[in-house]
């Protein structure tokens, strides 16, 4: 139902109570207390003002990357997939930039960046999630990644004010970016190449191919559970290598497909699923000594727990 929260000048939609299993990747969670849908990047920074002293919040993108307790969530989510998410090709001399806001989708900047016939964007296509979620990850695939093909992006602070932050500032690595806890992206400046559009979508196909043969996307899942280590074997293998395919708890169980992904089968709960990630990491560490840090976050009633715990 719509709620009203005590701020001023704000005509975002605001329901309560919203189920969040429906809006996450790994279809599993419980409510979020408001649910705000601003229509424009000025509506967003004036609930980031107004909700900054008292209110847990975070945004929610394309619900990837993301394991919702049970308990829900007893805070202001922010949606902006749904009006945040213009893509348009700039008008530089050269026509290689093309800004995309948050809420976009990841594959709609690479199909977007294909019909312009640039290149560089084609490892987009196949990770699920928006663009802002890609920029605080630096999401990459296939060789490619957000560090190599951002020029800069436009940030909210803590109390709503605007930055726009050249892609050295932001601290970009593998699966992180090194922005003030509080900061959000708004949208971000792109550069690619120019290409032949066939071989553009070539390239892009064959990334879809190789991701239906190596990742069960017929079930619900986030992604890659885990970072990859900094050395030696990949996640998926440490998995692999200590018994874990097709492990079960309830209804989360460990791909049989890729061991990197944990999927829902149907009515798995957030309980099950860490109860899962827990015993992954324990074994993991016993037979090699590595410890497996999370690529996912993972949200309580008062915000989100730090991704390697």
């Amino acid at each position: 139902m719509t709620h009203s929260l005590p701020f001023s000048g704000v005509e975002s939609q605001i329901l309560s109570q919203v189920p969040l299993n429906r809006r996450t990747t790994w279809r599993i969670g419980g409510v979020t207390r408001w649910l705000a849908t601003p229509k424009n990047c000025e509506e967003l920074a004036q609930l980031w003002r107004q909700s900054a002293d008292d209110i847990p919040r975070f945004l929610l993108g394309g619900g990837s990357n993301i394991l919702v307790e049970d308990s829900g969530f007893n805070g202001l989510a922010v949606n902006l997939s749904q009006h945040i998410n213009q893509i348009k090709l700039l008008d530089d001399d050269e026509g290689l930039q093309i800004m995309a806001e948050a809420g976009a989708s990841t594959s709609a900047l690479a199909h977007f960046a294909r019909l312009h016939s640039l290149t560089g964007a084609e490892f987009l296509g196949g990770i699920p999630g928006t663009i802002g979620g890609a920029v605080k990850m630096n999401a990459g695939a296939n060789g490619g990644d957000i560090a190599k093909i951002l020029i800069n992006a436009q940030l909210l602070d803590c109390n709503g004010n605007s930055h726009i932050w050249p892609v050295e500032k932001l601290g970009l690595g593998y699966r992180k970016s090194q922005i003030p806890k509080g900061w959000i992206f708004v949208k971000g400046t792109f550069k690619l190449k120019h290409g032949e559009q066939k071989a553009i979508k070539e390239k892009m196909r064959q990334f879809n191919q190789h991701r239906l043969k190596s990742q069960p996307l017929n079930y619900a899942s986030a992604g890659s559970t885990f970072k990859n280590p900094t050395k030696g074997p990949a996640a998926w293998k440490l998995i692999d290598d200590a018994g874990f395919r097709g492990m079960r708890i309830g209804d989360a169980q460990v791909s049989e497909k890729h061991s990197n992904f944990l999927v829902n089968l149907g009515k798995a709960t957030s309980y099950d699923m860490l109860a899962l990630i827990d015993k992954i990491r324990e074994k993991v560490i016993q037979k090699t000594g590595e410890s497996l840090n999370l690529e996912v976050a993972i949200l309580g009633p008062q915000g989100f727990r730090g991704k390697d715990l």
